[in-house]
């Protein structure tokens, strides 16, 4: 119902997917060069409290106001928020796309989740990139399965005009994330980008993050294989197809309770019910809404088409909105 009330959305998409998906480089890859192009609105958030400059003070303290231990809890009905690619996702107007900086972002920002992309490198190291190739993100061409972890963590990030100094900022490995984020924000551990269960549960555990990462996937295969090798892991199956929707919930309900079942838009709200009564959460993604939103439509879409629809969680690029629409920005 949400897609039917945006339907002016494909050229607004269309719009503001430009400068995110082009292939030309900006001439450098230095944040001044872009500051004639930063429109003079307020920033979401002062830089100083994530960018490179940041590294100089403490990291900040965890500032989500839910309770850790709610978030864990299936049974927990706080309304929480998860931040897509850290606070960097394709409409972020915050940091550069799944970086440190991003996740940093999203601690500041005050988010319970904060969902990932990682993918191994040609020796076997989880780097946390959403593309399967380097071109869209960083200074570099190519797969990122044919390239090592050093010569990725040599590129610099593409920052395009956004506000901050990210000269520091590589394309970070996952158990770079998991340690910027323990204690601080709950990871979803997004396994879709690779068949490495192996290489994902062992950064869990080597973060210590077993209490903040939950194992994120459409593949249930990939779930049962991860729970072989660590049964203590939190896991979010997905449920993106109709007639499967009821499957799901019924495998784990009675083996391993999830945290979280993701609705895809495509499905939701449908299994809202199915979901609540087998004693767990929904997480939907807010993709839809955000450009509504970043259109100039009202951000009590958030409330109105998602979390009164249902929703427990909701991911979304705009993070700071969905925090100003459920009071807790």
């Amino acid at each position: 119902m949400a897609r039917a009330r945006c339907s002016g959305l494909p050229i607004l998409l269309s719009a503001l997917m430009v400068p995110a998906c082009s292939n030309e480089l900006p001439a450098t890859f230095d944040d001044d060069a872009g500051d004639a192009g930063v429109d003079a609105t307020p920033p979401v958030l002062d830089p100083s409290q994530f960018d490179c400059t940041s590294l100089m003070r403490p990291p900040l303290p965890r500032r989500a106001t839910s309770a850790p231990e709610c978030l864990r809890d299936p049974s927990c009905k706080t309304r929480v928020v998860s931040s897509h690619r850290g606070a960097g996702g394709q409409l972020g107007r915050i940091a550069p796309e799944d970086s440190l900086a991003a996740y940093r972002a999203g601690i500041a920002l005050g988010v319970d989740f904060v969902e990932t992309d990682p993918r191994p490198t040609r020796d076997g190291v989880l780097v946390n990139i959403h593309d399967a190739t380097l071109d869209r993100t960083t200074s570099g061409i190519g797969e990122v399965a044919t390239k090592s972890l050093a010569e990725i963590q040599a590129l610099a990030l593409r920052t395009f005009d956004l506000r901050g100094d990210f000269k520091c900022e590589r394309v970070p490995t996952l158990r770079e994330l998991l340690d910027t984020c323990r204690e601080r924000a709950m990871v979803l551990v997004d396994a879709n980008k690779t068949d490495r269960v192996d290489l994902l549960v062992a950064d869990i555990q080597a973060a210590g993050s077993l209490d903040w990462a939950v194992f994120d996937t459409t593949d249930l295969g990939k779930i049962d294989r991860a729970l072989a090798i660590e049964p203590r892991l939190m896991i979010m199956p997905r449920i993106h197809d109709e007639t499967k929707g009821q499957a799901v919930i019924d495998r784990y309900r009675t083996q391993h309770m999830p945290v979280f079942i993701e609705i895809g838009t495509e499905v939701f709200p449908k299994f809202v019910d199915a979901v609540h009564l087998a004693g767990t959460r929904v997480l939907v993604d807010s993709f839809v809404v955000d450009f509504s939103v970043r259109g100039g439509a009202s951000r009590q879409q958030y409330v109105d088409d998602l979390y009164e629809k249902g929703a427990d969680a909701v991911q979304t690029d705009l993070p700071d909105e969905v925090l100003a629409a459920i009071g807790r920005r």
